[in-house]
């Protein structure tokens, strides 16, 4: 069972306060939680925006991680399929003895502060978060990352209506020395490179990314690659059908040249019962960086939401 909230209050002209607590009851309860609910915070910020000539946006607080288009599918009134990303969910195999695990992207909710500015051609953004965008962080999870700076920029072009292409640089330490098995006085650097796109026409819309992450590691560098494709279409008033193919290619701890692959296929088919409730059916196909056999899944889902202001 997931309870997965979002919560909006307007304070003043301009100014919001965000949450978005998250529960779990696992199927299998754990020893270590007598109470058996998993409980975490995905974001809790204050926004300021103001529009404009070149409209401009503050966001500080623990906020989504500045990088990565598949952020913005995550709430599922939002998402055109019913799983996630989950190349942005799986962490990549080891590929350094004594380092953390780590994405070459990952859903991540950090503490930081990001500055967006945007006009009808062409937006821009800034930000400093405490966490690397490879590395998962959630207020009240085990195992986040300890606190280091990490720089991100942004920008995109919307040369016509309907299209918009963007990009994105991270830099910064994906790991700190105390996190390493060894402890050294210096962390682990990690640059991020990520080139993203949107297209909508007529009834239908394409979206997709590349991302290219090079780590640190003892003895050289390690370089990781994720995109994904997805598209929407819009069949009827009520009916839609949508799909996602993503993939990551992960480097293999102590194989020079030797990859790891992760691979998923999701086909879905959508009815709008009303305007506050969807209907969804999806097969999916996955592969995971271990297996060499795909699994195969069928899966439904009932999606309510509703804006009262």
């Amino acid at each position: 069972i997931v309870v997965d909230v979002t919560a909006v209050f307007r304070v003043a002209d301009g100014w919001l306060v965000y949450v978005r607590p998250w529960f779990r009851e696992p199927r299998v309860p754990r020893p270590t939680n007598p109470e058996n609910w998993e409980k975490e915070i995905y974001q809790a910020a204050l926004q300021y925006e103001r529009t404009g000539r070149i409209s401009t946006r503050v966001d500080a607080g623990y906020i989504a991680s500045p990088v990565g288009l598949g952020m913005m599918d995550t709430r599922p009134g939002v998402n055109p399929t019913i799983a996630p990303h989950m190349s942005y969910l799986q962490p990549m195999p080891w590929f350094e003895s004594g380092s953390p695990r780590v994405g070459a992207i990952a859903s991540t909710y950090p503490l930081g502060t990001q500055v967006t500015f945007s006009t009808g051609v062409w937006d821009a953004r800034t930000a400093v978060v405490a966490s690397a965008p490879t590395r998962t962080y959630v207020i009240n999870k085990d195992g986040n990352p300890r606190a280091t700076p990490v720089i991100v920029a942004g920008a995109g072009v919307t040369p016509t209506m309907g299209l918009r292409v963007g990009g994105a640089f991270a830099a910064g330490d994906y790991a700190t020395g105390e996190e390493l098995t060894v402890p050294e006085a210096e962390g682990r650097g990690f640059r991020l490179v990520n080139i993203e796109g949107e297209y909508a026409f007529g009834y239908t819309k394409v979206s997709g990314e590349v991302t290219r992450t090079e780590f640190d590691v003892m003895a050289g560098k390690a370089v990781a690659r994720a995109w994904f494709l997805q598209a929407a279409h819009t069949l009827s008033p009520r009916w839609f059908v949508a799909g996602r193919q993503e993939g990551v290619s992960a480097p293999l701890f102590g194989v020079a040249g030797a990859r790891r692959h992760f691979h998923m296929s999701e086909a879905t088919l959508g009815y709008r019962l009303s305007h506050d409730l969807t209907l969804r059916t999806s097969f999916v196909a996955r592969k995971a960086y271990t297996r060499s056999e795909w699994d195969q899944q069928a899966g439904a889902s009932i999606v309510w939401t509703r804006r009262w202001w």
